[in-house]
């Protein structure tokens, strides 16, 4: 029987030493990864010949993209590799995770081992950086798109046995809300937008591999990038979404929040919950839109430093994941 594609499926690992494979033994429902190897060969062709003689293999790594749909549980695995290791404080039932990545020094980060496949046949990459994540939130979804990068595809492996699969809670579009004020303590308590239509939220270009002279064709270290910290936000263009347009024109710090609020977590305390705050400057104005009958207008806000707020953005997260 051939190998079907409904069958392939992705289990992730927490890496205790970066680039160390380890068993993935979690398997996250909500996340679709899609492998794709890279290698970089030099091809030489001696003078006075038609084709080339000669392939080296230089470097070879593993591109991964990521798809799915956003629960308050599996998005902790997503932060913690894109973000920073995250403070964690357990109030049972309750967890939360909180990460606040820094501006001007690294973060910590978590690495993953990734194996993707069947029972017919699977293979894996380690050293997995989550370098893409985009968290989209709309009325009728909230959805995760993003990639991923890792060493060389390793083939022919047995996926790891009986993985745990986390529980799904997911973010359902009525659940999000979308709060704009000119300081981060003016957040707390401030009136959720009337005209949100959609916004999505957005880290790109965070780690790239460093390469050496060392003998081996994987990469053994990273470093990070200067990353691209953006927000896109559909308003109606009424009063409150061309609110936007005086505060671009002199330069001002916008703050927003976008805070999805689920289900209280077993009996109590806590209720699961996504709090996004971003310190922004508006750095583009697209065109007025039709949006299903509503004269809509989108910004493109940029993230920016902010002392109080202690970096560009901090996301709050509680669940009931106590740990990775």
């Amino acid at each position: 029987m051939g190998l079907a594609t409904i069958y392939q499926t992705a289990q992730i690992g927490v890496e205790v030493t970066a680039g160390t494979s380890i068993a993935a033994n979690k398997k996250l429902s909500s996340v679709g990864f899609t492998f794709s190897p890279n290698p970089d060969i030099q091809v030489f062709r001696a003078a006075g010949s038609k084709y080339p003689s000669v392939a080296t293999l230089n470097r070879e790594w593993t591109e991964i993209d990521l798809d799915g749909a956003i629960t308050y549980t599996e998005i902790v695995y997503l932060l913690s590799g894109i973000l920073e290791k995250a403070a964690i404080v357990t109030t049972a039932p309750a967890t939360t995770w909180t990460f606040t990545p820094g501006t001007s020094s690294a973060d910590i980060i978590q690495t993953y081992t990734i194996e993707q496949g069947s029972a017919g046949r699977a293979h894996k990459a380690s050293y997995v950086l989550i370098n893409d994540l985009t968290l989209s939130f709309a009325r009728d979804e909230s959805t995760i798109s993003g990639s991923a990068i890792g060493t060389a595809i390793v083939d022919g492996i047995t996926l790891t046995p009986t993985p745990t699969e986390i529980a799904l809670i997911p973010v359902a579009g009525p659940q999000v809300k979308v709060y704009a004020a000119d300081t981060v303590a003016a957040l707390t308590g401030a009136t959720a937008l009337d005209g949100a239509i959609s916004v999505e939220w957005s880290l790109t270009n965070r780690f790239g591999p460093a390469w050496f002279l060392n003998g081996l064709t994987a990469y053994t270290q990273h470093v990070e990038l200067e990353p691209t910290l953006e927000l896109t936000l559909m308003q109606e263009a009424d009063s409150e979404g061309m609110s936007l347009l005086p505060i671009m024109r002199t330069g001002a710090t916008k703050f927003i929040r976008i805070e999805a609020t689920g289900a209280v977590i077993g009996a109590g305390p806590g209720t699961y919950k996504l709090t996004i705050d971003t310190a922004c400057k508006v750095t583009d104005i697209g065109d007025f839109s039709d949006e299903d009958g509503v004269y809509a207008i989108e910004y493109t806000l940029g993230g920016f430093h902010d002392a109080v707020l202690g970096g560009a953005c901090k996301v709050v997260v509680v669940n009931d994941i106590a740990t990775l």
